[in-house]
C-alpha cells in the first residue's frame, strides 16, 4: 500500500524560503508515497514550481477553509507521515508518524505561561477582538493601533448578549487592489470599491445576533483576482467597537497606558505549546542556531534538516569589480541593514577605493512605510558607484552573483542576539547562492552564517564594521587569495544543495516504519 505524506503550511501562498523548504520535502518523498501539500489558499503548482524551481509531478495540493491552528489537527488522522511546516503553527498530531519542521520556535517559559493566562483574562475582559491570520505586521507608533495586512484576516469577535456595531478603518497599501470584501460568518456583507490607491474608508458592520457564548468571526480580503504574492495589500488603521469595556480599553491601552495595549495585542501560543510538540515523533530545525533555541526555549532535541538551495544553477564566470548583497528591501527592525552597508562602502570609497561598486538586489515590499526605506536608501547612494535592483529577476540575480567576487551579508548588525534571536538570520539561502556562483562571503558572524562559511577557508565572519571593511580591502588587494577562497566557497556550497538534502532527508526518515 502507498503511504500516505501530508506537509502543512499554512503560508504556503506566500512562496518564500520556508515553503520551497517545505515543498522541496514533497518534491524528494513523490516518488515512493502519495504526497499531499495543505494550505489554505489556491496556490497553483505551475507557479510554484517556476517560482522556487522544484518539480512537484504528482503532489497534490489542498486547499482547506481558513481555521485556527488548533481545527487542523483532525486533518492529520489521514496521513502515515505528518509534516507539520507551518511557521508558529502549533496543534497536536494524530498521524502514524509525525515531525515539526521548526524554521524558529516560540519563546516559553513559567513567566510566559502566567503572563499569557493574565492576557487571556483582560482580553475577554475587555471584549478584544482578535486577528488570527495573514498579520503583516503591527504597528503602536500612532494614536491608533495599526495591522498591515498579506491579503485578508480572520477577526474573532467578541462575545456579548447585547448586539453592537464594529467600525474598521481600512486602506489600500497596494495599487493592484480595487476592491474589498468582508464577511461576516462567512456570509459577505460588504463588497468596497477602491477609487483611489491609499484612500482610508470605514467599513461599518452591525452584529445583529450576539452571543454569551459564541464568537462572530469576521473576514477582511482584497479581491480574488490580486495575485497572491506574499505582499502586504491592506492596513487596518483602527478598529472600534460600541462595546462599553472595549471602549475603556481603547482610552486606557491605546493611549494612556500603550505598553500594556502592545502586550494585550501579541497573542503568542499557549502553554499547552509543548503538550502539543510533544505528539511529534520528531522536531526538525531549519539550522544549528535554531536547532540551540529550540532546545533552549522548549528543552527538547531536535535533528537539524537544512533547507535545499539550487548551487547546481550557478556557474562560474569571469568576475568583475562588483561587490554585492542580495535581500528583499523592506523596513523595520528587522531589515537587511542596508543602510549600514551602504555607509560602510561610502567609507571605503571615501578612503580611496576606486574602480568597484556595490550592488544590492532583492525583491521590493508594497507600503509607504517600505516604499520611503528605500527611497533613503537610493538617496544615500547618490553620487557613489551603488546600484540598487528592486524586484530583480532570476536572471539578473544569477547574472549579479556570477560576476561578482564579495559578498556582504549584514542581518542582524547591531541587534542583540541574546536577547531577541528571531531578528537573525537562522541559515542563510543567499549566503550559499552567492558561494556557489564562486562569489565570497564575508558575512556578519551571527545567527546561521557560522555554519555556512569558513572563516579564512571559503569566506569571512565579521563582528564589527571596521572588520567587514578590512576583509574587503584584504580580498580586493589580493587576487590570488581571491581565487583560492572562490574556488573553496564553491566546494562549501555543494554541502547545502538538493543530493544532501535529500540524503539527510532519507536519514532523518530512517526507522520511521512508514516509507
Amino acid at each position: 500500500m502507498i503511504p500516505q505524506v501530508g506537509i502543512y503550511n499554512r503560508w504556503l501562498a506566500t512562496l518564500g524560503g520556508g515553503e520551497k523548504h517545505s515543498l522541496a520535502i514533497a518534491e524528494h518523498l513523490r516518488n515512493r508515497s502519495q504526497v499531499s501539500v495543505i494550505s489554505h489558499k489556491p496556490v497553483s503548482k505551475v507557479q510554484a514550481q517556476e517560482r522556487l524551481n522544484l518539480d512537484l509531478t504528482g503532489v497534490e495540493f489542498i486547499t482547506i477553509p481558513n481555521c485556527h491552528s488548533k481545527e487542523v489537527s483532525s486533518i492529520s488522522n489521514n496521513y502515515d507521515l505528518f509534516i507539520n511546516a507551518s511557521h508558529l503553527d502549533y496543534f497536536p498530531s494524530n498521524a502514524r508518524y509525525s515531525t515539526a519542521l521548526i524554521y524558529f520556535p516560540a519563546k516559553l517559559g513559567r513567566r510566559i505561561i502566567w503572563g499569557r493566562r493574565l492576557k487571556d483574562y483582560l482580553r475577554n475582559w475587555f471584549q478584544i477582538p482578535t486577528l488570527l491570520t495573514d498579520i503583516h505586521a503591527f504597528d503602536a507608533s500612532g494614536k491608533t493601533f495599526k495591522w498591515t495586512l498579506d491579503a485578508s484576516t480572520n477577526i474573532l469577535l467578541p462575545k456579548s448578549s447585547n448586539q453592537y456595531n464594529v467600525l474598521i478603518d481600512l486602506r489600500s497599501i497596494d495599487d493592484r487592489v480595487h476592491n474589498i470584501r468582508i464577511l461576516l460568518d462567512g456570509k459577505e456583507i460588504h463588497n468596497i470599491a477602491i477609487s483611489d490607491y491609499y484612500e482610508q474608508t470605514t467599513a461599518n458592520i452591525y452584529v445583529a445576533s450576539p452571543s454569551r457564548h459564541k464568537h462572530h468571526e469576521l473576514t477582511i480580503a482584497v479581491s480574488d483576482s490580486v495575485p497572491i504574492d506574499g505582499q502586504p495589500k491592506l492596513e487596518i488603521s483602527n478598529i472600534r467597537l460600541s462595546l462599553p469595556k472595549y471602549r475603556l480599553y481603547k482610552k486606557l491601552f491605546e493611549s494612556k497606558y500603550k505598553g500594556w495595549g502592545i502586550k494585550l495585542q501579541y497573542f503568542p501560543p499557549g502553554n499547552t505549546l509543548l503538550e502539543y510538540i510533544d505528539t511529534y515523533d520528531a522536531i526538525w530545525a531549519n539550522s544549528q542556531f535554531t536547532r540551540k533555541w529550540v532546545k533552549k526555549y522548549w528543552h527538547r532535541d531536535s535533528d537539524v534538516l537544512y533547507p535545499p538551495v539550487n548551487v547546481e544553477n550557478y556557474v562560474m564566470r569571469p568576475k568583475r569589480n562588483f561587490i554585492l548583497n542580495v535581500g528583499r528591501f523592506f523596513a523595520g527592525q528587522h531589515n537587511k541593514k542596508h543602510g549600514d552597508m551602504i555607509r560602510a562602502f561610502r567609507e571605503l570609497v571615501d578612503n580611496g577605493l576606486e574602480g568597484w561598486e556595490f550592488h544590492l538586489a532583492g525583491g521590493k515590499t508594497h507600503g509607504t512605510e517600505n516604499d520611503v526605506y528605500l527611497d533613503q536608501l537610493f538617496k544615500m547612494s547618490e553620487s557613489y558607484p551603488i546600484y540598487i535592483y528592486p524586484d530583480a529577476s532570476y536572471e539578473k540575480l544569477k547574472t549579479l552573483y556570477e560576476e561578482s567576487p564579495i559578498y556582504w551579508h549584514a542581518s542582524g548588525y547591531g541587534e542583540s542576539e541574546k536577547k531577541y534571536p528571531e531578528k537573525f538570520e537562522h541559515f542563510g539561502i543567499t549566503t550559499v547562492e552567492a558561494m556557489a556562483a564562486g562569489c565570497i562571503p564575508i558575512v556578519i558572524n551571527k545567527g546561521g552564517q557560522p555554519e555556512i562559511v569558513e572563516h579564512g577557508t571559503n569566506g569571512y565572519l565579521w563582528n564589527t564594521m571596521p572588520e567587514l571593511k578590512t576583509h574587503t580591502m584584504n580580498l580586493i588587494n589580493n587576487p590570488a587569495q581571491r581565487g583560492i577562497i572562490s574556488k573553496n566557497a564553491v566546494k562549501r556550497s555543494k554541502s547545502f544543495g538538493f543530493d544532501h538534502f535529500g540524503q539527510t532527508l532519507d536519514m532523518l526518515l530512517e526507522g520511521s516504519g512508514v516509507l
